[in-house]
């Protein structure tokens, strides 16, 4: 078996969405964020969907 191994110029990199490790607006104290304002206000967002709905169906 052969080891791979990155170019040396490879960079790494990482990325998530702040609602993915924020935890729910709800719990803990924690308030709504600018986000959770904006996706609850009926027009701004497409379909209506936030994150509330996709949390519940997971």
């Amino acid at each position: 078996m052969s080891i791979f191994q990155f170019p040396p110029d490879f960079r790494w990199g990482a990325a998530t969405a702040f609602y993915q490790i924020e935890g729910a607006y709800d719990e803990d104290g924690r308030r709504f964020s600018i986000w959770d304002m904006f996706s609850h206000t009926p027009g701004k967002v497409k379909n209506g969907d936030n994150r509330v709905k996709g949390a519940t169906e997971f």
